[in-house]
């Protein structure tokens, strides 16, 4: 088991009947044998996005992310997929012979400066920019790039998020030489100085995307294929004059462009709130809706027989209050698993400027709340090979099957109904269905007071099978408790409250 400094006792399965009250039974049908419509697992679907002039930052003055990073490393087995990039990325300006990692000046440490400076020192980084329209500049990083860290580049973007206020920007892959726990990076950028005028379209994007593309195969020769091909899709219908993945597909992209691309690739965050309240946002229907741009997208890249991610991604796109609570854990969980069922293989969940942003995972000092979700996705789907949904989509409950060798191991439910903390708390009775007779369901629990739940409060944390993180090294505090569930008739039944989720070890 992952969870450290801990000791394993077992409870009953009715852990939460006095605690909550049930109002919802639910039945669903686990099939035997992998269905032959499931979908194929990457074997690191969560990974992690850092904004690009905090790298530095993050790696050598913010304890809780290596230590972060490396408990996800340690589901997977491998290390954690990390991507480095965001709106500074699109400012910066590679010098070869600067000899430290960034430079810029602000007023204020919580600002993102609007020029910075970095150089080969960064590669233990990387990034490449296309929103300052200086190629030369940018095929000058690429070499430095394929010189330092070919053997670690999975894979480099040129483009993202052209809407006619940001220009689109290329990323890449490598080690990072400092921490050795962590090898592989992803850099992706917003940018916010268009190589062509506003109003940026599909054609002038399309044709630009493409220039570039052309430009980098002609520098960087081999290996190919390599370049992850930027697309900008949102939670709800995208303006018709945005590119996306179709246009390039179908229209941009010549066939030596596209067989120089390894994946495609796109953002989301839930559109601004508006009046909607987190029992709206964190509702599994919301994010079912969300997610149905993208869906679309992978479905189109995998007709081709390439691969969709998302590069960047977490709740909102500006600051809510609600994107440090719990409820955005829950949101977080449930959007990994229905992002893969989709075919998307992996997700980046972004984390801004520090002690600023928050939907971060963690600040300078502590875990916050979104982490245990982001966690346990990871913990839910570390091992599997395919997994299905059983649930239409089209309410509050989620429910998730994962596959190994053709066998179900997992399975995940989720109940993402909102709870204030006061009164009553709900909760639903689901039962499984084609199990082994006679067998038992270890299961552990991922649960918070409230939905409005964060972490700044001293000894209020949200729980994983009663554990929390710790802030000084993230590892987990409390005693690990398993609850079991008796298997009659090939059927068991687990209760699930408000606000919580359930990892089921089949």
């Amino acid at each position: 088991m992952i969870f450290h400094h801990s000791h394993t006792c077992i409870l009953g399965a009715l852990f939460l009947a006095a605690v909550c009250t049930a109002e919802i039974k639910l039945y669903y049908t686990v099939p035997s044998i992998v269905p032959l419509d499931a979908t194929p697992l990457d074997s690191t679907p969560v990974g992690v996005s850092l904004e690009f002039f905090m790298w530095p930052s993050y790696m050598t003055n913010v304890t809780p992310s290596v230590s972060c990073m490396s408990r996800i490393s340690e589901i997977y087995g491998k290390k954690t997929p990390i991507r480095i990039g965001g709106t500074t990325q699109d400012r910066a300006t590679y010098d070869p012979y600067f000899d430290d990692y960034v430079f810029y000046r602000v007023a204020d440490p919580l600002n993102a400066p609007d020029t910075l400076i970095y150089g080969p020192k960064f590669w233990d980084l990387i990034r490449f920019n296309r929103g300052d329209d200086n190629q030369t500049n940018t095929y000058l990083a690429v070499q430095e790039a394929k010189k330092r860290a070919l053997d670690h580049l999975w894979a480099i973007e040129l483009g993202n998020e052209p809407d006619g206020i940001e220009a689109r920007i290329p990323p890449g892959w490598l080690q990072t030489t400092c921490h050795t726990n962590i090898r592989a990076v992803i850099v992706y950028i917003w940018a916010h100085k268009p190589d062509a005028v506003s109003p940026w379209n599909a054609s002038q994007e399309g044709l630009d995307a493409a220039n570039w593309a052309q430009g980098f195969i002609d520098v960087w020769k081999s290996p190919l294929p390599i370049l992850t091909a930027g697309s900008y899709a949102v939670a709800y219908a995208d303006n018709p004059e945005w590119p996306n993945t179709d246009y390039l597909i179908h229209t941009a992209y010549n066939n030596t462009v596209k067989a120089a691309v390894k994946y495609y690739s796109g953002h989301l965050y839930a559109a601004p709130p508006g009046n909607n309240t987190l029992a709206i946002e964190m509702n599994h229907a919301k994010t079912v809706s969300d997610l149905a741009v993208l869906g679309e997208r992978a479905s189109t890249a995998a007709s081709i027989n390439s691969s969709y991610i998302l590069g960047e991604t977490n709740f909102h796109p500006y600051d809510v209050d609600m994107d440090a609570t719990f409820g955005a854990a829950i949101a977080a969980l449930d959007k990994s698993m229905r992002a893969v069922t989709l075919g998307i293989q992996r997700l980046f969940f972004h984390q801004g400027t520090i002690n600023q942003a928050l939907f971060n995972w963690w600040s300078e000092a502590h875990i916050n709340a979104p982490y245990y979700g982001g966690y346990f996705a990871a913990l839910a789907l570390a091992g599997g090979d395919h997994i299905i949904e059983l649930d239409s989509g089209n309410s509050s409950h989620a429910q998730y099957v994962i596959y190994s060798h053709g066998c179900p191991i997992k399975a995940i439910l989720v109940n993402t109904d909102y709870f204030s903390g006061s009164g009553v708390r709900s909760c639903s009775k689901i039962t499984l269905n084609g199990l082994s007779a006679g067998s038992q369901v270890r299961t552990l629990r991922m649960t918070a007071a409230s939905s409005d739940v964060t972490t700044n409060d001293p000894g209020i944390y949200p729980t994983i099978g009663g554990q929390h993180f710790s802030n000084v090294d993230c590892s987990s505090v409390g005693d690990l408790k398993y609850e079991r569930g008796a298997v009659r008739g090939g059927q068991v039944t687990l209760t699930v409250a408000a606000s919580e989720a359930l990892l089921v070890y089949l």
